[in-house]
Protein backbone atom coordinates (compact mmCIF):
# COMPACT_ATOMS: atom_id res chain seq x y z
CA UNK A 1 0.00 0.00 0.00
CA UNK A 2 1.36 3.47 -1.20
CA UNK A 3 1.59 5.55 1.96
CA UNK A 4 0.33 9.16 1.12
CA UNK A 5 3.26 11.00 0.42
CA UNK A 6 5.07 8.36 -2.27
CA UNK A 7 1.41 8.33 -3.72
CA UNK A 8 0.96 12.71 -3.73
CA UNK A 9 4.70 12.52 -5.28
CA UNK A 10 3.44 9.67 -7.98
CA UNK A 11 0.57 11.71 -8.79
CA UNK A 12 2.84 15.50 -9.17
CA UNK A 13 5.10 13.52 -11.06
CA UNK A 14 2.79 12.36 -13.81
CA UNK A 15 1.12 15.75 -14.11
CA UNK A 16 4.34 18.08 -14.32
CA UNK A 17 5.08 15.39 -17.14
CA UNK A 18 1.98 15.66 -19.04
CA UNK A 19 1.59 19.40 -18.76
CA UNK A 20 5.26 19.64 -19.90
CA UNK A 21 4.77 17.68 -23.03
CA UNK A 22 1.67 19.70 -23.47
CA UNK A 23 2.64 22.55 -23.08
CA UNK A 24 6.52 23.40 -23.49
CA UNK A 25 8.91 24.42 -26.50
CA UNK A 26 12.08 22.28 -25.38
CA UNK A 27 13.99 23.56 -28.17
CA UNK A 28 13.11 27.60 -27.21
CA UNK A 29 16.24 29.51 -26.27
CA UNK A 30 13.72 30.84 -22.95
CA UNK A 31 13.69 27.08 -22.34
CA UNK A 32 17.58 27.53 -22.77
CA UNK A 33 18.12 30.62 -21.13
CA UNK A 34 16.09 29.43 -18.18
CA UNK A 35 17.98 25.87 -17.53
CA UNK A 36 21.01 28.04 -17.49
CA UNK A 37 20.14 30.51 -15.29
CA UNK A 38 18.68 27.82 -12.62
CA UNK A 39 22.10 26.08 -12.89
CA UNK A 40 24.02 28.79 -12.28
CA UNK A 41 21.64 29.38 -8.84
CA UNK A 42 21.64 25.83 -7.64
CA UNK A 43 25.78 25.92 -7.78
CA UNK A 44 24.90 29.18 -5.42
CA UNK A 45 23.26 27.63 -3.44
CA UNK A 46 25.36 24.41 -2.96
CA UNK A 47 27.84 26.65 -2.22
CA UNK A 48 25.92 28.80 0.74
CA UNK A 49 24.57 25.67 2.37
CA UNK A 50 28.24 24.50 2.07
CA UNK A 51 28.94 27.28 4.50
CA UNK A 52 26.03 26.61 6.66
CA UNK A 53 27.55 23.08 7.06
CA UNK A 54 30.96 24.70 7.72
CA UNK A 55 29.53 27.20 10.40
CA UNK A 56 28.21 24.07 12.07
CA UNK A 57 31.23 22.77 12.31
CA UNK A 58 32.97 26.19 13.50
CA UNK A 59 30.26 26.98 16.40
CA UNK A 60 30.96 23.84 18.01
CA UNK A 61 34.66 24.34 17.94
CA UNK A 62 34.14 27.55 19.52
CA UNK A 63 31.50 26.84 21.96
CA UNK A 64 32.81 23.53 23.35
CA UNK A 65 36.31 23.69 22.19
CA UNK A 66 37.23 26.57 23.25
CA UNK A 67 34.40 27.67 25.46
CA UNK A 68 33.46 30.96 24.03
CA UNK A 69 30.87 32.80 21.96
CA UNK A 70 29.87 33.52 18.50
CA UNK A 71 28.59 37.21 18.14
CA UNK A 72 26.41 38.16 15.42
CA UNK A 73 28.74 40.51 13.94
CA UNK A 74 31.13 37.36 13.03
CA UNK A 75 28.37 34.43 12.22
CA UNK A 76 26.78 36.69 9.50
CA UNK A 77 30.53 36.93 7.97
CA UNK A 78 30.59 33.03 8.57
CA UNK A 79 27.62 32.96 6.11
CA UNK A 80 27.82 35.19 3.71
CA UNK A 81 29.71 34.12 0.30
CA UNK A 82 32.28 35.77 -1.74
CA UNK A 83 30.88 38.58 -4.12
CA UNK A 84 31.01 35.86 -6.96
CA UNK A 85 29.02 33.00 -5.51
CA UNK A 86 26.53 35.83 -3.77
CA UNK A 87 23.03 35.30 -4.80
CA UNK A 88 21.77 38.91 -6.12
CA UNK A 89 18.22 40.10 -5.76
CA UNK A 90 17.05 38.98 -9.33
CA UNK A 91 18.45 35.38 -8.61
CA UNK A 92 16.67 35.57 -5.38
CA UNK A 93 13.42 36.72 -6.87
CA UNK A 94 13.72 33.65 -9.27
CA UNK A 95 13.96 30.85 -6.03
CA UNK A 96 11.04 32.48 -4.82
CA UNK A 97 9.37 32.26 -8.34
CA UNK A 98 10.57 28.29 -8.52
CA UNK A 99 8.94 27.96 -5.24
CA UNK A 100 6.02 29.11 -5.92
CA UNK A 101 5.48 27.05 -9.07
CA UNK A 102 6.67 23.83 -6.82
CA UNK A 103 3.55 24.98 -4.80
CA UNK A 104 1.44 25.41 -7.20
CA UNK A 105 2.41 22.03 -9.13
CA UNK A 106 1.54 20.19 -5.60
CA UNK A 107 -1.56 22.09 -5.62
CA UNK A 108 -2.84 20.83 -8.39
CA UNK A 109 -1.23 17.78 -8.06
CA UNK A 110 -3.18 17.39 -4.85
CA UNK A 111 -6.94 18.05 -6.44
CA UNK A 112 -6.20 15.85 -9.32
CA UNK A 113 -5.65 12.46 -6.85
CA UNK A 114 -8.16 14.04 -4.00
CA UNK A 115 -10.57 10.45 -3.20
CA UNK A 116 -12.69 12.19 -1.01
CA UNK A 117 -13.92 15.96 -2.09
CA UNK A 118 -13.77 18.17 0.73
CA UNK A 119 -15.75 21.01 -1.31
CA UNK A 120 -18.71 18.93 0.04
CA UNK A 121 -18.48 19.55 3.28
CA UNK A 122 -16.76 22.94 3.31
CA UNK A 123 -19.80 24.98 3.90
CA UNK A 124 -21.51 23.03 6.55
CA UNK A 125 -20.52 23.19 9.41
CA UNK A 126 -21.76 20.42 10.80
CA UNK A 127 -20.28 18.10 8.66
CA UNK A 128 -16.90 19.67 9.13
CA UNK A 129 -17.41 19.65 12.75
CA UNK A 130 -17.91 15.75 12.33
CA UNK A 131 -15.32 15.07 9.96
CA UNK A 132 -12.62 17.23 12.36
CA UNK A 133 -13.37 15.22 15.14
CA UNK A 134 -13.57 11.20 13.45
CA UNK A 135 -9.79 12.16 11.58
CA UNK A 136 -7.11 9.98 12.73
CA UNK A 137 -4.82 13.00 14.04
CA UNK A 138 -1.75 10.68 14.61
CA UNK A 139 0.58 13.05 16.79
CA UNK A 140 0.64 16.52 18.71
CA UNK A 141 4.07 17.55 18.62
CA UNK A 142 3.82 20.83 20.28
CA UNK A 143 2.23 20.96 23.55
CA UNK A 144 3.19 22.01 27.40
CA UNK A 145 0.74 20.79 29.78
CA UNK A 146 0.03 23.66 31.87
CA UNK A 147 -1.33 25.39 29.05
CA UNK A 148 -3.79 22.33 28.15
CA UNK A 149 -5.98 22.82 31.01
CA UNK A 150 -9.76 23.53 29.85
CA UNK A 151 -11.58 25.50 31.66
CA UNK A 152 -13.45 22.59 33.87
CA UNK A 153 -10.28 21.30 34.54
CA UNK A 154 -9.08 25.17 36.23
CA UNK A 155 -12.56 25.06 37.95
CA UNK A 156 -11.85 22.05 39.48
CA UNK A 157 -8.10 22.41 40.83
CA UNK A 158 -9.05 25.69 41.93
CA UNK A 159 -11.98 24.30 44.17
CA UNK A 160 -9.86 21.40 45.22
CA UNK A 161 -6.71 23.86 46.09
CA UNK A 162 -8.40 26.98 46.79
CA UNK A 163 -6.05 29.53 47.05
CA UNK A 164 -5.22 32.78 48.64
CA UNK A 165 -6.20 35.09 46.16
CA UNK A 166 -3.76 38.17 46.23
CA UNK A 167 -4.68 40.89 43.61
CA UNK A 168 -1.65 43.16 44.30
CA UNK A 169 0.88 40.70 44.25
CA UNK A 170 -0.67 39.28 41.24
CA UNK A 171 -0.14 42.35 39.25
CA UNK A 172 3.21 42.95 40.64
CA UNK A 173 4.28 39.61 39.15
CA UNK A 174 1.86 39.16 35.91
CA UNK A 175 2.51 42.81 35.10
CA UNK A 176 6.06 43.54 35.13
CA UNK A 177 6.20 45.93 32.36
CA UNK A 178 9.36 43.41 30.90
CA UNK A 179 8.31 39.74 30.00
CA UNK A 180 4.62 40.11 30.91
CA UNK A 181 1.59 42.45 31.13
CA UNK A 182 -2.24 42.70 32.22
CA UNK A 183 -4.73 45.03 30.57
CA UNK A 184 -5.59 48.23 32.55
CA UNK A 185 -9.37 47.35 33.17
CA UNK A 186 -7.47 43.70 34.65
CA UNK A 187 -5.17 45.26 37.25
CA UNK A 188 -7.81 47.06 38.14
CA UNK A 189 -10.19 44.62 38.97
CA UNK A 190 -7.19 42.56 40.73
CA UNK A 191 -6.19 45.64 42.56
CA UNK A 192 -9.32 46.37 44.41
CA UNK A 193 -9.74 42.42 45.39
CA UNK A 194 -9.85 41.54 48.92
CA UNK A 195 -7.25 39.08 50.03
CA UNK A 196 -9.39 35.66 50.14
CA UNK A 197 -9.49 32.21 49.57
CA UNK A 198 -11.02 31.33 45.97
CA UNK A 199 -13.97 29.34 47.58
CA UNK A 200 -14.57 32.56 49.84
CA UNK A 201 -15.44 35.22 46.97
CA UNK A 202 -18.99 34.98 45.37
CA UNK A 203 -19.87 33.88 42.30
CA UNK A 204 -19.07 36.66 39.73
CA UNK A 205 -15.72 37.13 41.25
CA UNK A 206 -15.10 33.81 41.01
CA UNK A 207 -15.88 34.11 36.85
CA UNK A 208 -13.61 37.04 36.85
CA UNK A 209 -10.56 35.10 38.41
CA UNK A 210 -11.18 31.67 36.72
CA UNK A 211 -10.97 34.20 32.92
CA UNK A 212 -7.38 35.15 33.95
CA UNK A 213 -6.33 31.36 33.40
CA UNK A 214 -7.06 31.99 29.63
CA UNK A 215 -6.30 34.44 26.93
CA UNK A 216 -9.38 37.03 26.95
CA UNK A 217 -12.01 37.02 23.90
CA UNK A 218 -11.99 40.71 23.89
CA UNK A 219 -9.39 41.61 22.26
CA UNK A 220 -9.26 38.65 19.78
CA UNK A 221 -5.24 39.01 19.65
CA UNK A 222 -2.83 39.63 22.03
CA UNK A 223 0.74 40.64 22.41
CA UNK A 224 3.21 37.95 24.07
CA UNK A 225 3.33 39.50 26.80
CA UNK A 226 -0.30 39.29 27.71
CA UNK A 227 -0.03 35.54 27.08
CA UNK A 228 2.85 35.02 29.33
CA UNK A 229 0.70 36.41 32.49
CA UNK A 230 -1.33 33.62 32.35
CA UNK A 231 1.56 31.22 33.32
CA UNK A 232 1.91 33.88 36.36
CA UNK A 233 -1.82 33.48 37.51
CA UNK A 234 -1.24 29.55 36.75
CA UNK A 235 1.28 29.50 39.85
CA UNK A 236 -1.97 30.14 42.26
CA UNK A 237 -2.54 26.56 41.50
CA UNK A 238 0.47 25.89 43.08
CA UNK A 239 -0.43 27.14 46.92
CA UNK A 240 -1.01 23.39 48.36
CA UNK A 241 2.07 21.47 48.12
CA UNK A 242 0.11 18.36 49.25
CA UNK A 243 -2.08 18.26 46.35
CA UNK A 244 0.55 19.05 43.52
CA UNK A 245 0.74 15.52 42.54
CA UNK A 246 -2.76 15.52 41.71
CA UNK A 247 -2.37 18.48 40.23
CA UNK A 248 -0.32 17.93 37.69
CA UNK A 249 -1.38 14.04 36.89
CA UNK A 250 -4.78 15.41 36.31
CA UNK A 251 -3.81 18.35 34.23
CA UNK A 252 -2.02 15.67 32.28
CA UNK A 253 -4.77 13.16 32.13
CA UNK A 254 -7.90 15.35 31.30
CA UNK A 255 -5.79 16.84 28.57
CA UNK A 256 -4.98 12.91 27.12
CA UNK A 257 -8.61 11.81 27.78
CA UNK A 258 -9.56 14.59 25.58
CA UNK A 259 -7.03 13.81 23.24
CA UNK A 260 -7.89 9.94 22.96
CA UNK A 261 -11.31 11.31 22.07
CA UNK A 262 -10.42 13.17 19.40
CA UNK A 263 -8.35 10.08 17.95
CA UNK A 264 -4.85 11.11 18.81
CA UNK A 265 -2.57 8.75 19.35
CA UNK A 266 0.57 10.26 20.43
CA UNK A 267 1.49 13.27 22.53
CA UNK A 268 5.05 14.65 22.89
CA UNK A 269 5.26 17.17 25.86
CA UNK A 270 7.53 20.13 25.94
CA UNK A 271 8.21 20.72 29.60
CA UNK A 272 10.80 22.61 31.81
CA UNK A 273 12.84 20.24 33.71
CA UNK A 274 15.59 20.64 35.78
CA UNK A 275 17.55 17.89 34.53
CA UNK A 276 17.43 15.42 37.79
CA UNK A 277 17.32 11.04 37.59
CA UNK A 278 14.37 10.56 39.78
CA UNK A 279 12.66 13.70 37.62
CA UNK A 280 13.16 11.63 34.07
CA UNK A 281 12.50 8.37 36.16
CA UNK A 282 8.68 9.93 36.86
CA UNK A 283 8.69 10.13 33.20
CA UNK A 284 8.63 6.22 32.66
CA UNK A 285 6.13 5.61 35.44
CA UNK A 286 3.47 8.09 34.04
CA UNK A 287 4.04 7.02 30.13
CA UNK A 288 3.30 3.76 30.74
CA UNK A 289 0.99 4.58 33.54
CA UNK A 290 -1.26 6.72 30.95
CA UNK A 291 -1.03 4.54 28.25
CA UNK A 292 -2.83 1.89 29.92
CA UNK A 293 -5.56 4.14 30.81
CA UNK A 294 -5.91 6.60 27.96
CA UNK A 295 -4.31 3.83 25.06
CA UNK A 296 -2.39 6.96 24.38
CA UNK A 297 1.51 7.09 24.00
CA UNK A 298 3.25 10.13 25.49
CA UNK A 299 7.23 11.38 25.49
CA UNK A 300 8.84 14.37 26.59
CA UNK A 301 11.14 17.02 25.39
CA UNK A 302 13.05 18.85 28.14
CA UNK A 303 12.88 22.41 27.76
CA UNK A 304 15.10 25.36 28.12
CA UNK A 305 14.06 28.94 28.90
CA UNK A 306 15.61 31.60 26.10
CA UNK A 307 15.06 34.68 28.31
CA UNK A 308 16.38 33.04 31.47
CA UNK A 309 20.67 34.70 31.18
CA UNK A 310 23.40 32.35 29.69
CA UNK A 311 25.30 31.74 32.83
CA UNK A 312 21.84 29.98 34.33
CA UNK A 313 21.50 28.06 30.59
CA UNK A 314 25.38 27.39 30.66
CA UNK A 315 24.97 25.50 33.89
CA UNK A 316 21.80 24.07 33.17
CA UNK A 317 23.45 22.86 30.06
CA UNK A 318 25.70 21.06 31.49
CA UNK A 319 24.10 19.26 34.17
CA UNK A 320 21.47 18.19 31.32
CA UNK A 321 24.60 16.46 29.24
CA UNK A 322 26.06 14.66 32.60
CA UNK A 323 22.93 13.75 33.68
CA UNK A 324 21.96 11.94 30.17
CA UNK A 325 25.81 10.78 30.38
CA UNK A 326 25.20 8.32 33.42
CA UNK A 327 21.80 6.82 32.24
CA UNK A 328 19.29 6.85 29.29
CA UNK A 329 15.25 7.85 29.65
CA UNK A 330 13.12 5.87 27.01
CA UNK A 331 10.37 8.71 27.96
CA UNK A 332 12.56 11.81 27.39
CA UNK A 333 13.30 12.21 23.90
CA UNK A 334 14.53 16.12 23.06
CA UNK A 335 14.57 19.39 24.02
CA UNK A 336 13.38 22.34 23.04
CA UNK A 337 13.62 26.30 23.39
CA UNK A 338 11.03 27.94 24.22
CA UNK A 339 9.33 31.33 25.61
CA UNK A 340 8.95 34.69 23.68
CA UNK A 341 11.17 35.14 20.96
CA UNK A 342 10.96 38.99 19.79
CA UNK A 343 14.26 39.93 21.27
CA UNK A 344 15.36 36.53 22.06
CA UNK A 345 17.21 35.23 18.84
CA UNK A 346 18.05 31.71 18.55
CA UNK A 347 22.08 32.27 17.84
CA UNK A 348 22.53 34.74 20.73
CA UNK A 349 20.18 32.64 23.47
CA UNK A 350 20.55 28.91 21.81
CA UNK A 351 24.09 28.75 21.31
CA UNK A 352 25.53 27.43 24.56
CA UNK A 353 22.41 25.39 25.03
CA UNK A 354 21.93 23.25 21.22
CA UNK A 355 26.38 23.28 20.13
CA UNK A 356 26.92 21.73 23.56
CA UNK A 357 24.02 19.33 23.59
CA UNK A 358 24.47 18.49 19.65
CA UNK A 359 28.60 18.22 19.90
CA UNK A 360 27.71 15.58 22.75
CA UNK A 361 24.88 13.54 20.60
CA UNK A 362 27.59 13.45 17.78
CA UNK A 363 30.21 12.53 20.11
CA UNK A 364 27.79 9.72 21.49
CA UNK A 365 28.34 10.70 24.97
CA UNK A 366 24.39 11.42 24.59
CA UNK A 367 21.34 10.25 22.63
CA UNK A 368 18.85 13.02 22.30
CA UNK A 369 16.52 14.92 19.75
CA UNK A 370 16.38 18.89 19.15
CA UNK A 371 13.26 20.80 18.42
CA UNK A 372 13.38 24.55 19.50
CA UNK A 373 10.47 27.16 19.02
CA UNK A 374 11.34 29.72 15.73
CA UNK A 375 10.06 31.70 13.55
CA UNK A 376 7.28 32.37 15.64
CA UNK A 377 8.31 36.14 16.29
CA UNK A 378 11.92 38.13 15.96
CA UNK A 379 14.03 37.84 13.97
CA UNK A 380 13.59 36.46 10.83
CA UNK A 381 16.99 34.17 10.15
CA UNK A 382 15.92 32.52 13.65
CA UNK A 383 14.64 28.90 11.72
CA UNK A 384 18.09 29.33 9.30
CA UNK A 385 19.91 29.52 12.40
CA UNK A 386 18.20 26.41 14.33
CA UNK A 387 18.64 24.93 11.70
CA UNK A 388 22.47 25.29 11.12
CA UNK A 389 22.98 24.89 15.32
CA UNK A 390 21.71 21.55 15.48
CA UNK A 391 17.79 21.48 15.45
CA UNK A 392 16.18 18.71 13.73
CA UNK A 393 12.75 20.11 13.56
CA UNK A 394 11.09 23.03 14.77
CA UNK A 395 7.73 24.77 16.36
CA UNK A 396 6.02 27.63 14.59
CA UNK A 397 8.22 28.40 11.54
CA UNK A 398 5.83 30.98 10.38
CA UNK A 399 9.08 33.27 9.44
CA UNK A 400 10.41 31.01 6.94
CA UNK A 401 8.58 31.65 4.32
CA UNK A 402 9.93 35.17 4.53
CA UNK A 403 13.62 33.44 3.79
CA UNK A 404 13.58 31.78 0.38
CA UNK A 405 17.41 31.05 1.16
CA UNK A 406 16.42 28.92 4.50
CA UNK A 407 13.60 27.49 2.96
CA UNK A 408 15.66 26.49 0.43
CA UNK A 409 17.81 24.86 2.74
CA UNK A 410 14.97 23.51 4.46
CA UNK A 411 13.70 21.82 1.62
CA UNK A 412 16.97 20.72 -0.18
CA UNK A 413 19.07 20.14 2.83
CA UNK A 414 17.27 19.14 5.69
CA UNK A 415 13.32 17.95 4.48
CA UNK A 416 12.74 20.09 7.94
CA UNK A 417 9.71 19.21 9.70
CA UNK A 418 7.30 22.13 11.50
CA UNK A 419 5.00 21.94 14.14
CA UNK A 420 2.31 24.19 13.01
CA UNK A 421 0.02 26.00 15.44
CA UNK A 422 -2.86 28.17 13.42
CA UNK A 423 -4.83 29.59 16.48
CA UNK A 424 -2.02 30.06 18.36
CA UNK A 425 -0.36 31.87 15.60
CA UNK A 426 -3.28 33.88 15.19
CA UNK A 427 -4.12 34.64 18.74
CA UNK A 428 -0.92 35.91 19.54
CA UNK A 429 -0.61 38.19 16.37
CA UNK A 430 2.23 36.16 14.29
CA UNK A 431 -0.53 35.94 11.44
CA UNK A 432 -2.92 38.03 10.37
CA UNK A 433 -6.07 35.62 9.36
CA UNK A 434 -5.73 32.05 8.90
CA UNK A 435 -5.60 32.15 4.76
CA UNK A 436 -2.09 33.55 4.60
CA UNK A 437 -0.92 31.37 6.97
CA UNK A 438 2.20 29.46 5.43
CA UNK A 439 1.76 26.03 6.68
CA UNK A 440 0.16 24.85 3.45
CA UNK A 441 2.77 26.58 1.51
CA UNK A 442 5.46 24.45 3.48
CA UNK A 443 3.30 21.01 2.93
CA UNK A 444 3.13 21.92 -1.34
CA UNK A 445 7.04 22.20 -0.66
CA UNK A 446 7.30 18.65 0.77
CA UNK A 447 8.16 19.87 3.87
CA UNK A 448 6.69 17.55 6.52
CA UNK A 449 4.14 19.84 8.37
CA UNK A 450 1.64 18.43 10.91
CA UNK A 451 -0.58 20.69 13.11
CA UNK A 452 -0.71 20.85 16.87
CA UNK A 453 -2.02 22.89 19.94
CA UNK A 454 0.75 24.91 21.23
CA UNK A 455 -1.64 25.96 24.97
CA UNK A 456 -4.81 24.62 24.00
CA UNK A 457 -6.67 25.90 27.40
CA UNK A 458 -5.49 29.07 27.05
CA UNK A 459 -6.23 29.91 23.73
CA UNK A 460 -9.77 28.02 24.33
CA UNK A 461 -8.89 25.42 21.14
CA UNK A 462 -8.30 21.69 20.44
CA UNK A 463 -6.84 19.67 17.71
CA UNK A 464 -9.99 19.03 16.04
CA UNK A 465 -10.17 23.16 16.07
CA UNK A 466 -7.03 22.92 13.90
CA UNK A 467 -8.00 20.65 11.45
CA UNK A 468 -11.64 23.24 11.13
CA UNK A 469 -9.37 25.96 10.49
CA UNK A 470 -7.36 24.39 7.39
CA UNK A 471 -10.26 23.17 6.27
CA UNK A 472 -12.33 26.03 6.37
CA UNK A 473 -9.77 28.68 5.57
CA UNK A 474 -7.93 27.08 2.73
CA UNK A 475 -8.17 24.75 -0.30
CA UNK A 476 -6.55 21.90 1.07
CA UNK A 477 -7.46 17.71 0.26
CA UNK A 478 -8.34 15.10 2.55
CA UNK A 479 -4.88 13.42 1.13
CA UNK A 480 -2.78 16.45 2.17
CA UNK A 481 -4.87 16.40 5.61
CA UNK A 482 -3.97 12.56 5.80
CA UNK A 483 -0.40 13.60 5.00
CA UNK A 484 -0.07 15.79 7.70
CA UNK A 485 -1.10 13.17 9.92
CA UNK A 486 1.42 10.66 9.02
CA UNK A 487 3.89 13.59 8.80
CA UNK A 488 3.49 13.64 12.63
CA UNK A 489 3.98 9.85 13.39
CA UNK A 490 7.20 10.22 11.26
CA UNK A 491 8.62 13.43 12.38
CA UNK A 492 8.47 12.33 15.94
CA UNK A 493 11.06 11.80 18.33
CA UNK A 494 9.64 8.66 19.09
CA UNK A 495 11.88 5.28 18.65
CA UNK A 496 11.28 3.72 15.30
CA UNK A 497 9.63 0.24 16.85
CA UNK A 498 7.07 2.50 18.69
CA UNK A 499 6.58 4.83 15.46
CA UNK A 500 6.11 1.45 13.38
CA UNK A 501 3.51 0.27 15.51
CA UNK A 502 1.41 4.20 14.94
CA UNK A 503 1.73 4.31 11.59
CA UNK A 504 0.28 0.82 11.69
CA UNK A 505 -2.47 1.78 13.51
CA UNK A 506 -2.78 5.21 11.44
CA UNK A 507 -2.96 2.62 8.35
CA UNK A 508 -6.04 0.75 10.00
CA UNK A 509 -7.81 4.09 11.23
CA UNK A 510 -7.44 5.95 7.92
CA UNK A 511 -9.08 2.35 6.12
CA UNK A 512 -12.22 2.78 8.23
CA UNK A 513 -12.28 6.51 8.58
CA UNK A 514 -12.22 6.56 4.49
CA UNK A 515 -14.48 3.86 3.52
CA UNK A 516 -17.06 5.57 6.18
CA UNK A 517 -16.87 8.84 4.54
CA UNK A 518 -16.66 7.75 1.07
CA UNK A 519 -20.15 6.27 1.64
CA UNK A 520 -21.41 9.66 3.47
CA UNK A 521 -20.22 11.93 0.49
CA UNK A 522 -21.32 9.37 -2.01
CA UNK A 523 -25.15 8.97 -0.43
CA UNK A 524 -24.03 5.17 0.39
CA UNK A 525 -24.10 4.31 -3.37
Amino acid sequence: MLRPKVKEILIAILFICFTSLAGCDWGSDSHHNDNSLFASIDKKLENQFALYDQAREKIIRRVVEENGVVEREEWDTWLTPAPGDALDERELAQISERQQQTIEDSRLAAMAGATLDLDQIRNDDAKVEQYCTEFPKGALLHIHPTGTRNRQTVEEILAAVNPVINGREIVAEANDGELSMLYPGENEFLSALPVRNYLDYDREDQNRILGFFFLPDTPPTHEFERFEAVFTINDLLKQEPSLQEWVEEKTYLDFLNRCAAQNVSYVEFTRVMWPDPSTFEQLHTWAEKWYGETGITVRWNSAFIRTLDAGSNDVWTREFISVLGDNQYTELVGIDLLANETHTPALETGQNIYVPILAADQQGDISIHRTMHAGELGLVHNVRDAMIMGAERVGHGVLLARDPLALEYAVQEKNLPIEINLYSNYRLQVNEDFSSHPFLDFLRLGLPVSLSTDDEGIFVTDIANEYRIAISHTDITHEELKQMSYNSIETSFADESVKARLLKKLDKDFAGFEARWRSELTGGS
